[in-house]
């Protein structure tokens, strides 16, 4: 599906189709697939799990996710999901990717968040 360049760039293959709701903007808009694009799916993926698999941007087409989120927007705060979960998510979608956390920081973050030591994710 990717060929792979210099510096983890990553560029989809003419005619490939990928899942745009799921997509980082600069890999969906201009075919720049790095790591950090990977991050923002995981973001998205993460508003999957507390909404039991709702399908993210509900309602909108592909063409209306794509100008929405050049344009800013961001999926909001799904209902039940902890502050500090969604704290996460919207740092896997700052808008430039070098901005993004690492997958190494998300799973250090994501693990404390998950050992008791946060009140909002016990029982």
């Amino acid at each position: 599906m990717r060929n792979e360049y210099a510096g983890g760039m990553y560029e989809a293959k003419e005619g490939t189709k990928f899942p745009i709701k799921w997509t980082a903007p600069e890999a969906a808009l201009y075919n720049r697939f790095t790591i950090k694009s990977d991050v923002w799916s995981y973001g998205i993926l993460l508003t999957e799990l507390v909404t039991y698999g709702r399908t993210p941007y509900p309602g909108m087409t592909n063409a209306e996710v794509l100008r929405k989120v050049d344009q800013g927007y961001r999926l909001p705060q799904p209902p039940n999901s902890p502050s500090s979960l969604y704290t996460i998510m919207r740092e896997c979608w700052e808008p430039q990717p070098d901005d993004r956390p690492s997958f190494s920081t998300l799973q250090y973050r994501l693990e404390n968040e998950y050992t008791g030591e946060n009140p909002e994710f016990s029982n």
